[in-house]
């Protein structure tokens, strides 16, 4: 519990509507897209680098640590608040504060929301490439923090290729800028790339440059439906295969689709074993060719039915299943746990297939959406959080899928983070040499430990 005079310095430097420490009005900010919840002594909600800087000194002074938050949609803990700690939410630093067409750069503030960038920018012909599925409650911070991907990942690439530049305050208190506003400004370590993905631990982002570009001339999206998840996932191999790089390759299994379909209706054929939802963009003249290649790939791979979208009502329905799918399967069970497993593309069948021995060992039940294209799974492991042994199944069976994903030569986390769910596999990733050099990273920046503590690795 925060002593008065700490409440009364903090609200001199937020102002007294930007300071929360009563117990009803910290509880929202208590836990975040997991079933934990943390303990902490305040919020605060800075609106200002400057305000970021005074608060971190103060805390700092008082030994006080600083947990990052924005919308807590966070899935791996990250932005769970540690015993003590103060939470320090962006949300108010939400502002879009310059857009440059000649040199594809725009300047943000990290609470500004995803789908808030992206409605601004296509105002004048832009957008901003990593869309998380996520996009129109997660903001810029969080996507920073866990450098998140997306269905357009696959061709685009994910957050930290996005990010030109950054401001960013330290725990010493001092506001650096790393980066610049395009990618031959740093000819020093990238410490951006480093940053980006970081959760946190090292520095708070104020500010960021990220990269735009103009909309594509021509979009053509496509739905192939599939007899089993192999014959989807060897489609999503042979399209690669054949020299294409789709903006968006996405999968749904069968289990989604049902519950897709109780929820909305898409029109999507119940028993079918899996679905993709594939688009290219780029030059209208170089569409054509592609749609009608990757046509033929799927047919060759068993394909039921295969439909190219002709208009935007058409598009709206093949994407409709995909945005709803993670809420819908709370029609089966009232929580769900989503993993974030990637392997590299060849080694897609096989995870599918061991994705599908998971729920037989542990007896659990697994819906299963994937950025196929780059090989980014989220099995998603249904259960009741009431029940103690379907718990316990969840946390054993998440815990399988990600040494399943070590051992396919990939990573536990593609794109929502370590957070505290899963840093005890992290030396089964990186191996003790690997650790040793993250936490040195960590003390380097932050050798008090006081920003977002006990996330992604312990000192």
């Amino acid at each position: 519990m925060l002593s008065q005079s700490v409440i009364t310095k903090l609200k001199s430097i937020c102002g007294e509507k930007d300071v929360i420490t009563s117990k009803i009005g910290m509880y929202a900010y208590g836990y975040d897209g997991t079933m934990l919840e943390g303990s902490h002594v305040g919020i605060v909600f800075p609106e200002s680098t400057q305000e970021v800087v005074d608060l971190v000194n103060f805390c700092r002074e008082q030994g006080i640590a600083i947990v990052p938050r924005g919308a807590g949609t966070n899935v791996s803990g990250g932005t769970l608040p540690s015993d003590g700690s103060i939470v320090m939410n962006f949300a108010r630093m939400k502002k879009l504060l310059e857009i440059d067409l000649e040199n594809y750069v725009a300047i943000v503030e990290p609470g500004v929301v995803n789908w808030d960038i992206q409605e601004t920018l296509a105002k004048y012909g832009y957008y901003y490439p990593p869309d998380p599925a996520s996009w129109k409650a997660s903001t810029l911070g969080g996507n920073l923090g866990e450098s998140s991907g997306g269905p357009k990942c696959f061709k685009y690439g994910v957050t930290r290729d996005f990010i030109y530049g950054l401001e960013v305050v330290l725990p010493t208190g001092k506001v650096i800028w790393v980066g610049g506003r395009d990618f031959s400004s740093e000819p020093m370590y990238d410490l951006t790339r480093i940053l980006v993905g970081s959760e946190g631990t090292i520095g708070f982002i104020t500010k960021a440059a990220i990269r735009i570009q103009p909309i594509p001339e021509a979009k053509r999206t496509m739905l192939a439906i599939f007899n089993t998840p192999e014959d989807a996932s060897q489609a999503v191999a042979d399209i690669v295969s054949a020299g294409i790089i789709p903006t968006t390759l996405e999968m749904m299994d069968n289990l989604i689709i049902n519950t897709t379909e109780d929820h909305c209706g898409a029109g999507n054929p119940r028993d079918a074993g899996a679905l993709l939802i594939i688009e290219v963009d780029g030059h209208p003249g170089d569409l054509e060719a592609q749609v009608e290649t990757i046509g033929e790939v799927a047919k060759k791979a068993n394909s039921k039915d295969f439909k190219v979208a002709t208009s935007a009502a058409e598009v709206d329905k093949i994407w409709l299943a995909r945005r709803v799918a993670f809420g819908s399967v709370a029609r089966v069970k009232p929580n769900y746990g989503v993993n974030d497993i990637t392997v590299p593309r060849s080694n897609f069948p096989k995870a599918i297939a061991a994705i599908e021995k998971v729920k037989k060992d542990f007896g659990v039940t697994i819906g299963t959406v994937a950025h196929a294209g780059d090989g980014n799974l989220h099995p998603l492991i249904l259960f009741d959080q009431r029940n103690k042994d379907e718990v316990d199944s969840l946390h054993a069976a998440e815990m399988e899928l990600c040494r399943i994903a070590i051992d396919l030569e990939g990573t536990i986390s593609g794109e929502h983070g370590i957070g505290i769910l899963k840093k005890a596999l992290l030396p089964k990733e990186f191996g003790p040499v690997g650790m040793d050099v993250f936490k040195k990273v960590k003390r380097s920046f932050d050798p008090q430990n006081q920003f977002n503590p006990g996330k992604l690795i312990d000192l």
